[in-house]
């Protein structure tokens, strides 16, 4: 008796610390907002997005994140009240290096567009990222994922160029749905976001 008991403990607790599954192949909606450097503190876009990625047994993955930020202007005396938009598209694709039960290591490439406009002005910038991506399953339940690479924004006018990070941390309450909390440190702003990931 006393077997099957604790033979029925070790099960149940093996369960509970499987590793939460690991894939590129899913499809976000979520609501985040956007901070731009040397903008006023009192003006921080936001807006939805979606994004949808999928992986390939080869370990090659790509995808397509669309993100639409708005807010209402109050500076500058000659501008009154307006519409303040913050628009990226970015495609990315990237391929697994390396893989274990519980992590895994990637590479990629990404490439979009980075609007930022007004009723009075418009800028775009070509958006260019080259990022090496690390994601690690804590157990059935949670796991985060971490990028570092160079981004470049390309304009008209002017370049600019650094460092970017964004990191993430998903709480999966079932195995295919799951809670993701985003945030991005890239050249020239920051991004946060909580998102909805259906896998498949």
């Amino acid at each position: 008796m006393n077997k099957h008991i604790l033979g029925l403990l070790l099960a149940t607790a093996s369960l509970g610390s499987q590793a939460a599954e690991l894939s590129k192949s899913f499809l976000e909606v979520g609501y985040g907002k956007t901070k731009l450097d040397g903008s006023p503190s009192s003006v921080t876009p936001r807006g939805f997005m979606i994004a949808g990625s999928y992986e390939f047994a080869n370990g090659i993955f790509m995808g397509l994140k669309i993100d639409q930020h708005s807010d209402s202007l109050a500076f500058f005396n000659n501008l009154r009240d307006g519409e303040y938009y913050v628009d990226e598209t970015t495609f990315n694709l990237g391929y697994i290096l390396y893989s274990t039960d519980s992590g895994r290591l990637a590479v990629g490439a990404q490439v979009g567009e980075f609007e930022v406009s007004t009723n009075r002005s418009n800028s775009t910038a070509d958006t260019r990222r080259l990022y090496g991506e690390y994601e690690h399953a804590f157990s059935k339940h949670i796991s985060a994922y971490a990028q570092a690479g160079y981004e470049l924004l390309d304009n008209s006018t002017d370049d600019d160029d650094g460092v970017f990070v964004n990191i993430g941390l998903r709480f999966s309450f079932t195995q295919r749905s799951a809670v993701v909390l985003e945030y991005t440190n890239g050249v020239e702003y920051t991004q946060s976001e909580v998102k909805y990931r259906y896998t498949f």
